[in-house]
Protein backbone atom coordinates (compact mmCIF):
# COMPACT_ATOMS: atom_id res chain seq x y z
CA UNK A 1 0.00 0.00 0.00
CA UNK A 2 1.19 3.06 -1.24
CA UNK A 3 0.58 6.88 0.74
CA UNK A 4 0.63 9.39 -2.00
CA UNK A 5 0.99 12.89 -0.34
CA UNK A 6 0.10 15.11 -3.42
CA UNK A 7 -3.17 13.84 -3.00
CA UNK A 8 -3.41 11.66 0.26
CA UNK A 9 -4.74 8.80 -2.00
CA UNK A 10 -3.77 5.11 -0.66
CA UNK A 11 -2.54 3.21 -3.44
CA UNK A 12 -3.24 -0.68 -3.48
CA UNK A 13 0.18 -2.26 -5.10
CA UNK A 14 0.94 -6.07 -6.25
CA UNK A 15 4.50 -6.43 -7.64
CA UNK A 16 5.24 -9.27 -10.20
CA UNK A 17 9.32 -9.64 -10.21
CA UNK A 18 10.74 -11.98 -12.61
CA UNK A 19 14.54 -13.48 -12.36
CA UNK A 20 14.84 -14.24 -16.31
CA UNK A 21 14.08 -13.25 -19.64
CA UNK A 22 11.75 -15.82 -21.63
CA UNK A 23 12.77 -15.84 -25.37
CA UNK A 24 13.66 -12.28 -24.98
CA UNK A 25 10.20 -11.65 -22.99
CA UNK A 26 9.01 -10.59 -19.21
CA UNK A 27 6.45 -13.67 -18.79
CA UNK A 28 4.42 -12.77 -16.23
CA UNK A 29 1.56 -15.52 -14.63
CA UNK A 30 -1.08 -13.98 -12.47
CA UNK A 31 -3.43 -16.50 -10.56
CA UNK A 32 -6.95 -14.82 -10.88
CA UNK A 33 -7.40 -15.22 -7.29
CA UNK A 34 -5.24 -12.73 -6.47
CA UNK A 35 -6.59 -9.88 -8.33
CA UNK A 36 -9.01 -9.13 -6.04
CA UNK A 37 -8.52 -4.97 -6.33
CA UNK A 38 -9.50 -3.86 -9.28
CA UNK A 39 -8.09 -0.04 -8.38
CA UNK A 40 -5.24 -1.75 -7.52
CA UNK A 41 -1.84 -1.46 -9.62
CA UNK A 42 0.45 -4.07 -10.50
CA UNK A 43 3.93 -4.02 -11.32
CA UNK A 44 5.98 -6.21 -13.02
CA UNK A 45 9.54 -5.75 -13.47
CA UNK A 46 13.12 -8.24 -14.42
CA UNK A 47 14.58 -8.10 -11.22
CA UNK A 48 18.08 -7.43 -12.59
CA UNK A 49 19.26 -4.41 -14.64
CA UNK A 50 19.36 -4.78 -18.32
CA UNK A 51 19.77 -1.85 -20.74
CA UNK A 52 16.62 -0.16 -22.05
CA UNK A 53 14.77 -1.48 -18.17
CA UNK A 54 10.94 -1.60 -19.08
CA UNK A 55 8.48 -1.92 -16.32
CA UNK A 56 4.74 -2.68 -16.79
CA UNK A 57 2.64 -0.59 -14.35
CA UNK A 58 -1.54 -1.44 -15.01
CA UNK A 59 -4.55 -1.42 -13.05
CA UNK A 60 -5.55 -4.82 -12.36
CA UNK A 61 -8.56 -4.05 -14.10
CA UNK A 62 -7.11 -3.39 -17.70
CA UNK A 63 -5.00 -6.30 -16.63
CA UNK A 64 -7.91 -8.88 -16.67
CA UNK A 65 -8.61 -7.04 -20.04
CA UNK A 66 -5.41 -7.27 -22.23
CA UNK A 67 -3.57 -10.49 -20.61
CA UNK A 68 -4.18 -14.19 -21.91
CA UNK A 69 -6.95 -15.51 -19.39
CA UNK A 70 -6.02 -19.73 -19.29
CA UNK A 71 -5.69 -22.65 -16.50
CA UNK A 72 -2.60 -23.59 -15.34
CA UNK A 73 -2.09 -26.37 -12.21
CA UNK A 74 -5.70 -26.56 -11.46
CA UNK A 75 -6.23 -22.82 -11.18
CA UNK A 76 -7.43 -19.89 -13.31
CA UNK A 77 -4.60 -17.20 -14.09
CA UNK A 78 -3.82 -14.65 -16.45
CA UNK A 79 -0.84 -14.09 -18.51
CA UNK A 80 1.27 -11.11 -19.94
CA UNK A 81 4.37 -11.28 -21.82
CA UNK A 82 6.51 -8.36 -22.84
CA UNK A 83 9.94 -7.26 -24.34
CA UNK A 84 12.45 -4.55 -23.33
CA UNK A 85 12.30 -3.07 -27.02
CA UNK A 86 8.60 -3.66 -27.51
CA UNK A 87 7.85 -3.03 -31.19
CA UNK A 88 3.70 -2.95 -31.49
CA UNK A 89 1.77 -4.51 -28.47
CA UNK A 90 -1.34 -3.38 -26.38
CA UNK A 91 0.63 -3.24 -23.28
CA UNK A 92 2.97 -0.68 -25.17
CA UNK A 93 1.14 2.17 -23.20
CA UNK A 94 1.76 0.52 -19.71
CA UNK A 95 5.17 0.05 -20.22
CA UNK A 96 7.31 2.65 -18.20
CA UNK A 97 10.67 3.25 -18.33
CA UNK A 98 12.61 2.15 -14.70
CA UNK A 99 13.69 5.19 -13.90
CA UNK A 100 10.14 7.15 -14.50
CA UNK A 101 8.69 5.01 -12.66
CA UNK A 102 7.99 7.31 -9.20
CA UNK A 103 6.63 9.89 -11.82
CA UNK A 104 4.19 7.05 -12.86
CA UNK A 105 2.65 6.30 -9.67
CA UNK A 106 2.71 9.79 -8.88
CA UNK A 107 1.07 10.56 -11.70
CA UNK A 108 2.91 13.99 -12.09
CA UNK A 109 6.96 15.07 -12.42
CA UNK A 110 8.44 14.32 -8.89
CA UNK A 111 9.63 18.10 -8.86
CA UNK A 112 6.16 18.77 -9.69
CA UNK A 113 4.99 16.77 -6.63
CA UNK A 114 7.60 18.04 -4.27
CA UNK A 115 7.08 21.75 -5.47
CA UNK A 116 3.49 20.77 -4.31
CA UNK A 117 3.85 19.56 -1.05
CA UNK A 118 4.58 21.48 2.26
CA UNK A 119 8.45 21.92 2.74
CA UNK A 120 8.49 21.31 6.18
CA UNK A 121 7.20 17.23 5.51
CA UNK A 122 10.42 16.89 3.14
CA UNK A 123 12.86 19.17 5.08
CA UNK A 124 13.30 17.88 8.85
CA UNK A 125 16.69 15.89 9.26
CA UNK A 126 15.12 13.43 11.12
CA UNK A 127 12.92 12.60 8.17
CA UNK A 128 15.94 12.22 5.92
CA UNK A 129 18.06 10.03 8.11
CA UNK A 130 14.46 7.72 8.35
CA UNK A 131 13.93 7.82 5.12
CA UNK A 132 17.87 7.11 4.18
CA UNK A 133 18.30 4.45 6.73
CA UNK A 134 14.90 2.52 4.98
CA UNK A 135 16.03 3.10 1.56
CA UNK A 136 19.51 1.58 2.42
CA UNK A 137 18.01 -1.31 4.24
CA UNK A 138 15.51 -1.88 1.27
CA UNK A 139 18.20 -1.77 -1.41
CA UNK A 140 20.48 -4.35 0.46
CA UNK A 141 17.69 -6.79 0.94
CA UNK A 142 16.91 -6.58 -2.75
CA UNK A 143 20.42 -7.18 -3.52
CA UNK A 144 20.54 -10.34 -1.45
CA UNK A 145 17.34 -11.80 -2.93
CA UNK A 146 18.69 -12.14 -5.97
CA UNK A 147 20.81 -15.19 -4.86
CA UNK A 148 18.32 -18.33 -4.13
CA UNK A 149 20.95 -19.29 -1.88
CA UNK A 150 20.18 -16.91 0.64
CA UNK A 151 17.23 -17.01 2.89
CA UNK A 152 16.31 -13.63 4.34
CA UNK A 153 14.98 -12.24 7.62
CA UNK A 154 14.01 -9.21 9.53
CA UNK A 155 14.76 -9.39 13.59
CA UNK A 156 12.42 -8.12 15.05
CA UNK A 157 12.40 -5.89 17.51
CA UNK A 158 14.77 -3.77 16.38
CA UNK A 159 17.30 -3.98 19.36
CA UNK A 160 20.54 -5.09 18.17
CA UNK A 161 23.14 -4.23 15.49
CA UNK A 162 21.48 -6.91 12.98
CA UNK A 163 19.10 -5.54 10.70
CA UNK A 164 19.34 -8.00 8.00
CA UNK A 165 19.83 -11.82 9.11
CA UNK A 166 20.95 -14.04 5.98
CA UNK A 167 21.31 -17.63 5.80
CA UNK A 168 22.70 -20.09 3.38
CA UNK A 169 19.80 -22.67 2.65
CA UNK A 170 22.18 -25.38 1.89
CA UNK A 171 25.27 -24.52 4.43
CA UNK A 172 22.97 -23.39 7.20
CA UNK A 173 25.59 -20.70 7.65
CA UNK A 174 24.38 -17.35 9.12
CA UNK A 175 25.86 -13.50 8.26
CA UNK A 176 24.07 -10.99 10.01
CA UNK A 177 24.26 -7.43 8.42
CA UNK A 178 24.25 -3.36 10.10
CA UNK A 179 22.97 -1.73 7.24
CA UNK A 180 24.40 2.16 7.02
CA UNK A 181 23.85 4.83 4.72
CA UNK A 182 24.96 8.36 4.11
CA UNK A 183 24.94 11.12 1.94
CA UNK A 184 27.83 11.81 -0.40
CA UNK A 185 28.70 15.31 0.40
CA UNK A 186 29.26 17.49 -2.62
CA UNK A 187 32.34 19.74 -1.38
CA UNK A 188 34.61 16.10 -0.54
CA UNK A 189 32.58 13.58 -1.94
CA UNK A 190 32.99 11.78 1.31
CA UNK A 191 29.72 9.98 2.88
CA UNK A 192 30.13 9.93 6.79
CA UNK A 193 28.77 6.63 8.31
CA UNK A 194 28.37 6.34 11.76
CA UNK A 195 27.85 3.32 14.10
CA UNK A 196 27.19 3.35 17.37
CA UNK A 197 29.66 2.17 19.35
CA UNK A 198 27.40 0.15 22.16
CA UNK A 199 26.49 -2.06 19.43
CA UNK A 200 30.32 -3.01 18.12
CA UNK A 201 30.87 -7.04 18.23
CA UNK A 202 33.86 -9.11 17.90
CA UNK A 203 31.47 -12.09 16.10
CA UNK A 204 32.72 -12.96 12.59
CA UNK A 205 28.85 -13.63 11.47
CA UNK A 206 27.95 -10.00 11.58
CA UNK A 207 29.05 -6.97 8.73
CA UNK A 208 28.77 -3.75 8.63
CA UNK A 209 27.18 -2.66 4.96
CA UNK A 210 28.10 0.74 3.81
CA UNK A 211 25.88 2.58 1.52
CA UNK A 212 26.49 6.17 -0.01
CA UNK A 213 23.63 8.07 -1.53
CA UNK A 214 24.25 10.37 -4.28
CA UNK A 215 21.89 13.09 -4.44
CA UNK A 216 22.81 14.07 -8.27
CA UNK A 217 21.53 10.95 -9.73
CA UNK A 218 18.81 10.26 -6.69
CA UNK A 219 20.46 6.37 -6.41
CA UNK A 220 23.00 4.84 -4.36
CA UNK A 221 26.86 5.07 -5.15
CA UNK A 222 27.75 1.46 -7.56
CA UNK A 223 30.56 0.70 -4.66
CA UNK A 224 29.90 0.03 -1.10
CA UNK A 225 31.84 -0.95 1.99
CA UNK A 226 31.32 -4.92 3.62
CA UNK A 227 33.31 -4.63 6.62
CA UNK A 228 33.47 -7.19 9.11
CA UNK A 229 31.93 -6.27 12.47
CA UNK A 230 35.55 -6.97 14.79
CA UNK A 231 37.35 -4.38 11.66
CA UNK A 232 35.60 -1.26 12.39
CA UNK A 233 38.00 0.08 15.29
CA UNK A 234 40.67 -0.52 12.55
CA UNK A 235 39.19 1.86 10.24
CA UNK A 236 36.65 4.09 11.92
CA UNK A 237 37.34 7.43 14.01
CA UNK A 238 36.46 6.86 17.78
CA UNK A 239 34.10 9.40 18.47
CA UNK A 240 33.07 7.76 22.01
CA UNK A 241 29.31 6.94 21.39
CA UNK A 242 30.17 6.57 17.61
CA UNK A 243 32.87 5.25 15.47
CA UNK A 244 32.69 6.98 12.29
CA UNK A 245 33.87 6.04 8.86
CA UNK A 246 34.91 8.44 6.14
CA UNK A 247 33.94 7.07 2.61
CA UNK A 248 34.75 8.11 -0.78
CA UNK A 249 32.63 5.89 -2.70
CA UNK A 250 34.11 5.54 -6.56
CA UNK A 251 37.43 7.41 -5.68
CA UNK A 252 40.96 6.60 -7.36
CA UNK A 253 42.61 7.72 -4.37
CA UNK A 254 43.95 4.92 -1.76
CA UNK A 255 42.57 4.63 1.82
CA UNK A 256 42.74 2.28 4.04
CA UNK A 257 38.93 1.42 3.44
CA UNK A 258 40.19 -0.11 -0.03
CA UNK A 259 40.09 -3.81 1.54
CA UNK A 260 36.19 -3.37 2.04
CA UNK A 261 34.95 -1.61 -1.10
CA UNK A 262 32.84 -3.81 -3.08
CA UNK A 263 30.93 -3.47 -6.27
CA UNK A 264 27.33 -3.25 -5.04
CA UNK A 265 26.23 -5.25 -7.88
CA UNK A 266 27.83 -8.10 -6.46
CA UNK A 267 26.86 -7.91 -2.73
CA UNK A 268 24.24 -10.85 -3.09
CA UNK A 269 27.80 -13.11 -4.10
CA UNK A 270 29.81 -11.49 -1.44
CA UNK A 271 27.55 -12.24 1.50
CA UNK A 272 27.13 -16.06 -0.12
CA UNK A 273 31.22 -16.35 0.29
CA UNK A 274 31.12 -15.01 3.70
CA UNK A 275 28.65 -17.69 5.06
CA UNK A 276 30.83 -20.34 3.54
CA UNK A 277 33.77 -18.97 5.58
CA UNK A 278 32.41 -18.51 9.04
CA UNK A 279 29.46 -20.66 10.51
CA UNK A 280 26.62 -18.87 11.79
CA UNK A 281 25.32 -19.71 15.92
CA UNK A 282 22.12 -21.20 14.57
CA UNK A 283 20.67 -24.60 16.36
Amino acid sequence: MLHRFTDGKYIPIQVKGRTKLDHERVVILVQAESLVDDDALLIATLVFDVPDQLVLVVSERTFKQLAAHDHSAGHEVYVAAFRMRPGQTHWLPYLVPRPQLAERVLETSVVDAVARLNPDLLKPFERHDEWLGFLGESEVIRRLAESPRLDLFRPFPDLEMVEVLARDNITHNFAGLQVKSATVSPLNGEAEIHVRTATLTTDPTSWVVGLAWRKETNAFDGECLLIPAADIPKVAIDNGSAMTINFRPSSPRRTPLDPYRKPLAELSQLILESVSHTRGRGI
